[in-house]
């Protein structure tokens, strides 16, 4: 018999911390994107997510990093494994648009061309770290 997933929703999200430095008369070279996120429960199916995000460009002539807290409600309890791969895939590929959108649009009024991140396929980089 299959294990019943839990449904759950996005209940709220915010950046609370962002910084961005960069060269005005420097090009922008080859990007990375640092990401970490955690999780902790809140109260009773309460799940607390923080994910920070990190880019740079390789000349170091530009980084731009946020961090930000979103609270998501489960319908019941989830398992362990549910629960990890939640943390690791589930919530940081709902979180993650938020983060590109917030990114552009800061580059975008900070006078730069703006930096649109890539997608991101959180299930497939899940995957492969478990390898």
């Amino acid at each position: 018999m299959a294990e019943k997933v839990a449904s759950f929703r996005l209940k709220e999200y915010k950046i609370n911390k962002a910084s961005i430095e960069f060269d005005p008369d420097k090009p922008l070279s080859k990007m990375s994107i640092e990401i970490e996120r955690k999780g902790d429960i809140e109260e009773n199916n309460i799940y607390r997510i923080n994910m920070y995000i990190g880019v740079s460009d390789e000349t170091n002539n530009f980084k731009i990093s946020a961090n930000m807290v979103a609270l998501f409600e489960f319908d019941s309890e989830i398992s362990e494994e549910n629960k990890t791969s939640f943390v690791n895939s589930n919530a940081p590929a709902i979180l993650f648009p938020y983060f590109r959108a917030y990114i552009s649009t800061l580059t975008s009024l900070s006078g730069m061309q703006p930096v649109i991140l890539p997608t991101i396929n959180f299930a497939r980089m899940l995957e492969q770290q478990e390898k």
